[in-house]
């Protein structure tokens, strides 16, 4: 029996109709032949590639941490070797298979169970990338000829019979790992947006075979196939050592309960800092530290005339939802406070840390008391209003 229930394309890349290609996949079966499936999947669809190490006892020594603290990917790394045909003395990473690899930006709020019109807390957020192939990103300017990044993507449904909670994800550059976002069966939830703070402290790939723990996507996948609630999340990631291929992270994580807190590092020694609510009302995450400006009026002057500036776009969300405060919200209010933050810009005096056009690669808000996701998808630019262009709002579920 195959471990693909489903492998279906829902929208379609398309020069000048859809920027992106967004893949449907859903798996069931030992998390051995999950990473068997993933294996080809992203050899055939996405042309994955696996990093090699330079020396053996770099690659033992990344095995034997991620046996240690997440067997369900040693599992799976078993499933990706044994299709790649690589036996213990080959040299190949088994435990990520990058494509299209680069960072992100963003904004999200989480709304408790405590201000929603169903009962139901519900996190909703924005995906934003800089649309161009990595060798333009590298070389602004310069174009290459490769896939623009954040332009195929996937929604992943992750079944595992024999360790591991069902998972539901959105992701892209890693079919094993990439999620950015995601939900469990027990309704626990994740976002990462990039942390501006963490610049410093992220490693390039020609130093990843150094590195021992789990990346930051690895991370995402073992708390949500690990932990069912905010307070286990916590406990999880703190046994963790975390380091961060490309670009800093902060999360926000949520749960049924209408619990939440934001997950930062340090950046002395990249250990796990939490920021929980102040107050039962939504909270708000774009992309400077919650450590190093906890409220607004730590905030610097705001400049309105950069629209993506992370404080103004925290702002524009805050003064949402501050004249918004006795309304009772909707999953569709979450995604209309969203494009209220879209994306659109051209260059770096709009607020973009790189000269190059940025927009909104898609919108989501996940329901886990009903394990759902609604989520639009950019396809192209509307010029006439500056604005991106996006689908209406495919739903995906994870089944109970």
């Amino acid at each position: 029996m195959s471990a693909v229930v489903a492998n279906r394309v829902v929208l379609e890349k398309s020069p000048g109709q859809s920027y992106q290609e967004v893949r449907h996949i859903v798996l069931r079966a030992t998390n051995q032949e999950i990473g068997q499936a993933i294996a080809r999947l992203a050899n055939d669809h996405y042309q994955a590639q696996c990093l090699p190490f330079n020396a053996l006892e770099n690659k033992q020594s990344r095995d034997s941490y991620i046996q240690a603290h997440f067997p369900a990917l040693a599992e799976r790394q078993k499933g990706i070797a044994a299709t790649y045909g690589w036996d213990d003395s080959d040299l190949h990473d088994s435990s990520s298979l990058w494509y299209d690899l680069q960072p992100v930006n963003c904004s999200a709020v989480f709304f408790p169970n405590t201000v929603t019109a169903s009962g139901h807390s519900f996190q909703a957020r924005n995906m934003e990338f800089y649309t161009v192939d990595m060798y333009e990103f590298i070389n602004p300017g310069n174009s290459g000829k490769g896939d623009k990044m954040f332009s195929r993507n996937f929604v992943m449904e992750t079944y595992p019979q024999n360790g591991g909670y069902a998972s539901l994800v959105v992701g892209t550059f890693d079919l094993l790992n990439g999620a950015y976002d995601g939900f469990n069966e027990h309704g626990l939830r994740i976002s990462g947006l990039v942390d501006q703070n963490l610049a410093q402290k992220t490693v390039p790939i020609s130093d990843l075979e150094k590195q021992d723990g789990l990346s930051y996507l690895q991370m995402v996948r073992a708390l949500l196939e690990g932990a069912r609630t905010v307070e286990e999340a916590k406990q999880l990631v703190s046994s963790f050592k975390v380091y961060f291929p490309m670009d800093g992270i902060h999360f926000l994580i949520g749960d049924r309960n209408g619990n939440s807190t934001i997950l930062e590092f340090s950046e002395d020694n990249l250990s796990p800092l939490f920021t929980d609510p102040d107050s039962a009302g939504p909270s708000i995450m774009t992309n400077h530290s919650v450590k190093n400006f906890p409220t607004i009026d730590t905030f610097p002057a705001i400049d309105k005339t950069k629209p993506y500036d992370t404080f103004y776009r925290y702002m524009r969300l805050h003064d949402y939802l501050q004249a918004s405060v006795f309304h009772k919200y909707t999953p569709d209010d979450g995604l209309y406070a969203m494009s209220m933050v879209y994306g659109f810009v051209n260059d770096e005096s709009e607020g973009t840390a790189m000269p190059l056009p940025l927009r909104t690669v898609w919108s989501l808000v996940m329901d886990v008391d009903d394990l759902s996701l609604k989520i639009k998808l950019y396809t192209a630019d509307d010029d006439s209003s500056n604005a991106p262009l996006l689908t209406d709002a495919f739903t995906f579920g994870l089944q109970k």
